[in-house]
């Protein structure tokens, strides 16, 4: 009896190790599959290509570093505006503005293109001067006064644009601070530009929002004349483009900002006063017959600086 139970032991011994070698060998001869259903191998993963997406992802994480930034620039942000309120009381930004387009963007990727061809049909000798003259460190309203579009008797109107500009400048920054949107030749450093890259982000435009303001309030006080004062504030802003340091998004985002803070401004009755006052005493120009000034009279009185607005 001991003998058979032997002999019974030993072949079941024998089978075991068959059907577990024959188990092995056929899971060895089959493709492993992924542990959890949908994960790429290791080795898939290892020889993906790069999507589209990612592409676009890595493009739209480019910024304008704030490390680039002037610092009393920053300092103007941390102070913050004189006569507005920095924010809402519910914590909200005061004025909306859309965001800028994705680096990504369709839109962007045009916005490129068009600097690309006024960079070769708009950078005229006359262009580049005026380029190299708005860029000097001037002030907005002495471009108008330069231009012959404010007599320089306007006292009251020189000095309305000087309060104006201390809350304007505030929100100009602090949109750009908070958007971060890349220079033009930041994303293709193929496009050249007329001037130095501003120390601070493109979106939204201070050329364009420094002196549309002022145009819209001249446009107030000389209706006659209005389209004169927002074409020049226009052709200013578009001289930033056609030296390559800014899109043109960031040109129409200017002027909406600055008309969003001309309103909001005149609801502060010490403002609305100095505004009204000045609006009574202001000396239109006579533009009759006048030829605006040429780049060649355009000069300062100081060293020019670099820009930075």
């Amino acid at each position: 009896m001991v003998r058979y139970m032997t002999i019974f032991t030993s072949l079941f011994a024998c089978a075991f190790l068959l059907v577990s070698f024959q188990s092995v060998e056929a899971e060895n001869a089959a493709p492993k599959s992924a542990a959890v259903e949908g994960q790429v191998p290791e080795a898939a993963q290892e020889t993906a290509p790069t999507t589209d997406t990612e592409k676009h992802n890595a493009i739209d994480d480019i910024r304008f570093l704030e490390t680039n930034w002037m610092p009393k620039l920053l300092l103007i942000i941390d102070n913050g505006p004189v006569l507005l309120d920095r924010e809402t009381p519910e914590g909200t930004e005061v004025f909306y503005i859309k965001p800028p387009p994705l680096n990504s963007s369709q839109q962007t990727k045009d916005e490129i293109v068009y600097l690309h061809e006024i960079a070769k049909t708009e950078r005229t000798p006359d262009a580049i001067k005026r380029i190299l003259y708005e860029n000097s460190g001037i002030s907005a309203h002495s471009m108008f006064v330069n231009e012959g579009l404010i007599d320089e008797q306007n006292y009251k109107t020189l000095s309305l644009m000087e309060i104006i500009d201390n809350d304007n400048m505030f929100f100009i920054l602090e949109r750009k601070k908070y958007f971060e949107r890349p220079r033009p030749s930041e994303l293709d450093p193929t496009l050249k530009t007329v001037i130095d890259n501003p120390p601070h982000a493109a979106y939204p435009s201070g050329h364009a929002t420094q002196t549309y303001i002022n145009a819209l309030v001249l446009a107030d006080f000389d209706p006659e004349n209005a389209d004169v004062y927002k074409q020049f504030a226009i052709d200013v802003a578009h001289r930033r483009e056609i030296a390559g340091v800014h899109y043109p998004s960031d040109s129409e985002a200017g002027r909406g900002l600055a008309a969003d803070v001309l309103a909001r401004l005149r609801t502060i009755p010490i403002f609305e006063k100095k505004y009204q006052a000045a609006k009574l005493s202001y000396i239109k120009p006579d533009l009759s017959g006048k030829n605006l000034e040429k780049a060649d009279d355009m000069t300062t009185d100081e060293t020019p600086e670099k820009s930075t607005y």
